[in-house]
């Protein structure tokens, strides 16, 4: 990619001179020399307390009360909220961290704080903004800081980013909250390396960001790789949680814990969910069909569609579709 950007190639978001390509250090025409390599620090063991995923733990958009399912009577026992939504709203940050995420959110169960970001943003904290931020915020769990690896860059970033996640997650055993511990790496060979790591340190919950890898047909491979490593060490009793996917994986990982936001994405299309599968809501397989949740209470797809009242709509059909997928991947 370098050497085709050398003779003129422009990527979006990665091309010399632009600041924020990642690249640039590795660029014979950046000007800077390659950084020194990263070093694991002394890493240290901690017993480190199990979040206990229930099987399907739904993200929620903080910026959007819509998604806030609770307030609908919906009774789930842990949510995921993003980290990166609050620091991309000043107004909304302020005020979780004044009240505290359940006071902020109304929500009674267990708030799990997810750090899955945009890469722009990955690079702003530091560990003790991170530990500012939990501190304020109160989250019953945490994820520890994430990263960005990709397949298709120099190795040499990939471990660098790696090497990054695993000082980082030492330094989280300072926190006296359940950890999660994040499944990451450009190859086998990394992820292997930041299990390993993590397990050594005492992280016995993990979670796999895993959407672009099952956009891309890799997911079902990579987690084959994931689960025999984990599954290497009963003792540990360690569980494991696909993050960003929504839909319920077949074969071997019919141990898997899920975590998505599509529930709520699909509803705003008019999509609903049928046994964990989502259609269009004027789909002929499903249109006709009665459908007694909670939320629909007999209605059919076609007859939420005539009302014609687009909030009325959403309201059922998100409603409808976290019960849906709450009850096809706890199945």
């Amino acid at each position: 990619m370098i050497f085709q950007c050398i003779k003129g190639v422009s990527y979006t978001g990665l091309t010399y001179p632009n600041s924020f390509c990642r690249l640039r250090v590795y660029c014979p025409k950046g000007g800077k020399p390659r950084p020194a390599p990263l070093q694991v620090g002394l890493l240290r063991s901690k017993k480190v307390a199990k979040v206990g995923f229930p099987k399907f733990v739904p993200q929620v958009d903080i910026r959007d009360s819509r998604s806030w399912f609770w307030r609908d009577g919906v009774d789930l026992p842990a949510i995921f909220a993003p980290l990166w939504q609050l620091l991309a709203d000043e107004k909304a940050l302020s005020e979780a961290r004044s009240k505290g995420l359940h006071d902020y959110l109304g929500y009674n169960g267990e708030i799990l704080l997810s750090t899955v970001m945009p890469d722009e943003m990955i690079d702003r904290l530091k560990t003790e903004d991170y530990f500012d931020l939990i501190k304020d915020l109160r989250p019953d769990a945490a994820m520890v800081p994430d990263n960005y690896t990709y397949t298709d860059v120099p190795l040499y970033q990939s471990w660098s980013q790696t090497i990054r996640l695993v000082n980082l997650a030492n330094d989280f055993l300072d926190l006296d909250i359940p950890l999660i511990g994040l499944i990451k790496g450009a190859d086998p060979h990394q992820i292997r390396w930041v299990i390993e790591k993590q397990v050594e340190m005492g992280y016995v919950s993990f979670a796999m960001p895993a959407r672009e890898l099952h956009r891309e047909g890799l997911l079902k491979g990579w987690l084959r790789h994931v689960r025999q490593m984990l599954g290497g060490n009963h003792a540990m009793n360690n569980e494991l949680l696909v993050y960003g996917v929504g839909q319920k994986l077949n074969g071997e990982t019919h141990n898997m814990c899920y975590s998505n936001l599509s529930w709520f994405l699909e509803a705003k299309k008019s999509h609903c969910y049928k046994d964990g599968v989502f259609y269009e809501i004027i789909d002929p397989e499903i249109r006709y069909e009665e459908c007694n949740c909670p939320a629909c209470k007999g209605l059919m797809p076609q007859e939420i569609y005539d009302m014609r009242d687009r909030e009325s709509e959403l309201r059922i059909l998100v409603v409808h579709n976290i019960l849906d997928l709450a009850n096809s991947l706890s199945r």
